[in-house]
């Protein structure tokens, strides 16, 4: 802010003109209400905490800065605002003093500068900003209204009503009130024998009898976990680039089972943040931390990985600080925070207890990439157990086999150390090779008129240029020794002799060549191995044998050759009785000799040995010990020698199949994503600009200064940082846990800003009673089952829905909860619903995620065509009724008919859904096979009643669907339709036939198909009903 020489006189008489205004005369301001959004709306970016865009070194945010000596004039001097330079500037009609400045997006109003004015004539008292300091629990409020309610909640509620001119409604019926239980609790309606019991229940706790039976159910745990897994941001896919399935939805199951155990939350927290930091963690606690492995990763080609790894720990800062702390960090990443006191120093000593993960930023695109755990239960581990005792009794039989072996190694005798000569090609190619067709592929010839050095056939070529002929794939392959020579037959016509000749010999690829005569075959190039010239044509008009020394080209004992190639410029040319010269066994000759066998692993590249056996092969006869060579002969007697191989084959045989039934058992354990620490700590700097490769400062990990410290003894890791979020000292997690428990139930949060507690966010409706709950929260041991209960059995919850008009002018948005809640039920609650009302639901619990129906060719649209997830492959059966919370979220292509309905992409963490009426969800539930099938199902439950009666029939299903019978004037209008649809159905049985065969579910009725075709019409009506779509 720039010195004003502006003598205060001038100002006085502008300030005159405010003062008689008196517009906030009689009110008493509160800073946190009126004053701070104020400062933050016109005067904090440019003088606030964010140190990079501070203007003249001053910040309003903080009373040190704010009320300071600016050299004989202050920003603000409490109790006299005519002095303060903030308020000078403010009403000054010099475009070069006046702030905010001309051009500001928010210029002030009148209002808000007397506001901020009759503030500084109050004393200017700043205070604290009401989230960072820790929640106090006031007294329950008396209230004289005690018939309407005595529970706490309602009385912190009955008090602000009152405030507000505002009367409670009355008690919801017993059908809404079970239904709105029923949804808020488990996200399905009741059934009819649910509906009986609690109508017949004439006890003055029948509503907190069935609430407790609901806390109870597993559907409970179902329900609730879709909003934790909306802000883990859990999806089944990776999310970037290929999209690939990953192994991480034992995670969604942990939750659900953790919610139905009704796990303390700080407990919940600690696993899912530092599980594997626990002393001695079991498998259930290494899973919770597939919670850090839920962001989206990429292994795409080019991207960079230093810069993915910091784009994954800020996504895991930004995550944490929503979940937990209700607070928006984001901005810290590039600059101090502009609004909230969050440096970017303290961002990155945040990102630094996530800097010290150990995991590749690169995921391989791969369904399993470490660290992983299996989920081995103890019957998995007997199963394992059996199989490994039935191979160990295999594995025993077969050392017995091998000392009851009394061999004598031929090889030591002269004779059998001798090379001969393998004769691969004669008369065909070698078994299972494929030949090349082009230049016209092989020519095998017979016959007096072709020449021909053994057998009954050779193979010929006639050339104009370079030509060859070739095969790969060979079964059998030749496997080159120490010392070995590649031999072959050549006949040249001595009328049209060639100009040159060529060899190749394919192993992984073809760069083992040799030619005779010129150098004009355009096959390799320059000297050596890949292109090695062994002379002169040989003789024209007679067979010569040519021999190629195999480590000439490039060949090393233990390659294996599984093609070659014949080449040749001009000419004609025989060929003929090629192979090896070598003393190691070939084809099917099998090894006899163990010394000739030793000599040859030693010599070899890959000899096909166990990685253990490899390394004592590399060592050398004279270097190996006794032991050593004894576990050599051994392999070689059980697995080489054609002389003993055969004792063990049925052995083999049994341990084989026990080992493949032993793996196939293995795979289908369940494997999932979790965290590990490094051993070392990984350096953290803070990065300039948010820029993975631009360090500034080294930082160590450490919590926001506005915060409570660390709690004494925790451990400077991810460990003490969960410890840390539910110490009871922390003033943010417990009330930004029960604000959004609230929200769940009621439809809107104390906090409206859900996602942001800061300076920027709204303030409570409600202070007194969020602080409450909090408190209630941690002293109860952190139950959140208990918060369940609480809210949902108050007499604010079982308000009839239903609004007045006064309440409707005071407060439409119910913000002070004078009527019961009402709103539009999430996309997994409506069609959990209607597969439930239908009978179609599959309550079986937990696995893999499903894929139910959805339209063709979403998934192909997003996906390469390398993508594990590029094609929808729909389930069958069971899986297509399955709760929602099972579907298969790939997060390129969310499930449509849950986006439709507002659901997230899971690619970010989200604890605020948005909440939206279209067109589109109208035309989903009316069309959607889903919602068909379920309506043809729901009326096949109606028909199978055998009610003799339309009106009973169109009775009972208003009665399944929503717990209610029909009016008089329902009734007539719904049978007036069923007629209506009756008569269209009857003249056109292909449409009847056509909708009855919606969906895989078979049909169950016998009604005729104009019948169930029109109730079929009236189901889905009824599926279709506010009532059906919403919370009431």
């Amino acid at each position: 802010m720039n010195t004003s020489t502006k003598s205060l006189s001038s100002w006085m008489m502008l300030t005159c003109l405010f003062v008689q205004t008196g517009l906030w005369a009689d009110s008493d301001l509160s800073f946190s209400a009126d004053i701070r959004p104020l400062l933050s709306k016109y005067c904090i970016s440019c003088h606030g905490p964010d140190k990079a865009k501070r203007k003249a070194d001053l910040r309003l945010d903080v009373p040190e800065s704010a009320f300071a000596d600016l050299g004989g004039y202050a920003a603000i001097i409490p109790g006299k605002p005519e002095e303060s330079e903030i308020y000078l500037r403010m009403v000054t009609k010099e475009k070069d003093d006046i702030m905010p400045p001309p051009d500001a997006k928010n210029p002030m109003s009148r209002e808000d500068i007397e506001k901020l004015k009759q503030w500084i004539a109050e004393g200017a008292p700043f205070e604290d900003h009401w989230a960072f300091s820790a929640p106090v629990r006031k007294p329950v409020p008396k209230v004289p209204n005690q018939d309407w309610s005595k529970h706490p909640i309602d009385a912190f509620l009955f008090e602000k009503m009152a405030e507000k001119g505002l009367k409670p409604q009355v008690t919801a019926s017993k059908e809404t009130l079970l239904r709105r239980a029923f949804l808020s609790l488990t996200g399905l309606p009741p059934a009819p024998a649910d509906i009986l019991r609690f109508a017949n229940d004439q006890s003055g706790d029948a509503y907190g009898k069935q609430v407790d039976r609901l806390l109870q159910s597993r559907q409970y745990g179902e329900h609730r976990a879709r909003y934790w897994l909306d802000a883990a941001r859990y999806g089944d896919t990776h999310g970037l680039h290929l999209d690939n399935e990953r192994a991480i939805w034992p995670y969604r199951d942990w939750v659900i089972q953790a919610l139905n155990d009704n796990k303390p939350f700080d407990t919940f927290t600690i696993e899912q943040l530092a599980g594997d930091l626990l002393p001695n963690p079991g498998i259930d606690q290494l899973v919770a931390t597939g919670f850090n492995r839920c962001n989206v990763t990429t292994s795409e080609g080019g991207a960079i990985p230093e810069e993915f790894a910091v784009r994954y720990g800020v996504d895991r800062v930004n995550t944490l600080t929503t979940v937990w702390m209700g607070v928006t960090v984001g901005c810290a990443q590039c600059h101090d925070h502009k609004f909230d006191p969050f440096t970017q120093k303290e961002f990155y000593q945040l990102f630094a207890y996530y800097n010290n993960l150990d995991e590749k930023a690169m995921d391989g695109n791969a369904f399993i990439y470490p660290p992983t755990v299996q989920l081995t239960s103890d019957e998995d581990h007997e199963k394992l157990a059996s199989f490994d005792q039935k191979i160990e009794r295999i594995e025993k039989a077969i050392r017995v086999n091998l000392a009851s072996i009394d061999y004598e190694d031929p090889g030591r005798r002269a004779k059998d150390k001798e090379r001969k000569d393998y004769i691969w090609i004669e008369d065909e190619l070698p078994e299972g090779a494929k030949a090349s067709d082009a230049d016209g592929g092989w020519q095998f010839v017979s016959g007096s008129g072709f020449p021909t050095y053994q057998g009954i056939k050779s193979h010929r070529r006639s050339a104009q240029g370079s030509e060859q002929h070739f095969f790969t794939e060979a079964r059998s392959k030749l496997v080159v020794g120490s010392g070995d020579t590649l031999f072959t037959y050549v006949y040249l016509d001595p009328i049209k002799p060639p100009k040159s000749i060529m060899l190749q010999f394919h192993t992984n690829d073809w760069e083992h060549r040799a030619f005779w005569g010129e150098d004009v075959i355009p096959h390799g190039s320059g000297k050596g191995a890949g292109h090695q010239w062994l002379g002169d044509l040989p003789e024209p008009g007679q067979w010569v044998r040519l021999e190629v020394p195999a480590d000439s080209v490039g060949l090393s004992a233990g390659d294996r050759l599984d093609g070659w190639a014949f080449s040749q410029f001009d000419g004609t040319v025989y060929w003929d009785h090629s192979g090896i010269h070598t003393q190691i066994p070939q084809g099917n000759e099998g090894f006899q000799s163990l010394s000739v066998w030793m000599h040859f692993i030693g010599q070899a590249k890959d000899a096909g040995l166990p990685k253990d056996l490899k390394t004592i092969a590399k060592k050398g006869t004279d270097k190996r010990s006794n032991a050593e060579n004894q576990i050599l002969r051994d392999y070689f007697l059980e697995h080489v020698c054609s002389e003993t191989q055969f004792l063990f084959s049925a052995l083999h045989d049994q341990k084989k199949k026990i080992s493949n039934a032993r793996s196939k058992y293995e795979q289908g354990i369940p494997i999932s994503l979790i965290s590990k620490e490094r051993k070392e700590p990984r350096d953290t700097f803070v990065l300039v600009r948010g820029e993975y490769d631009k360090h500034a400062d080294k930082v160590i990990p450490a919590v926001p200064e506005v915060l409570p410290p660390l709690p004494e003894g925790a451990p400077n890791n991810r460990l003490g940082l969960a410890q840390w979020l539910v110490d009871p000292a922390h003033p943010l997690t417990a009330r930004v846990m029960v604000n959004r428990f609230w929200h769940q139930h009621f439809g809107r949060p104390l906090v409206m800003t859900a996602e942001d507690f800061g300076t920027q966010g709204e303030l409570p409706s409600h202070p007194e009673l969020l602080d409450w709950l909090a408190v209630e929260f941690i002293e109860s041991g952190w139950d959140m089952k208990h918060i369940h209960r609480l809210i949902i059995t108050s007499a604010a919850f079982k308000q009839s829905s239903a609004i007045s008009p006064q309440a409707l002018e005071i407060d439409p948005e119910n913000r002070f909860l004078s009527h019961g809640p009402r709103y539009r039920l999430d996309a997994e609650v409506l069609r959990d619903s209607a597969l439930f009302i239908s009978g179609l639901l599959v309550e079986k619990m937990g696995g893999k995620g499903v894929k139910p129906y959805q339209p063709s060719g979403l998934w192909k649209a997003v996906a390469y065509p390398s993508s594990t997830t590029a094609n929808y492959k729909r389930d069958n059966g069971d899986a297509l009724y399955r709760r929602s919370i099972y579907t298969f979220v790939k997060r390129t292509s969310p499930p449509p008919s849950m986006s439709t309905f507002d659901a997230p992409n899971r690619e970010a963490c989200t604890v605020k859904r948005e909440r939206t009426n279209t067109p589109l969800q109208a035309l989903a539930m009316m069309n959607d096979i889903q919602y068909v099938e379920a309506a043809r199902c729901f009326a096949e439950r109606v028909v199978e009643q055998s009610l003799p009666e339309t009106e009973q029939r169109l009775n009972y299903a208003m009665q399944l669907a929503t717990g209610r019978t029909l009016a008089e004037d329902e009734l007539k209008l719904l049978g007036n339709l069923y007629t209506e649809h009756m008569a269209t159905f009857k003249k056109n049985q292909e449409a009847a036939k056509g909708l009855i065969q919606t969906g895989e579910a078979p049909r169950i009725s016998d009604a005729t198909p104009e019948e169930l075709a029109s109730l079929t019409m009236i189901c889905n009506l009824i599926l279709n009903l506010d009532e059906i779509m919403t919370l009431n």
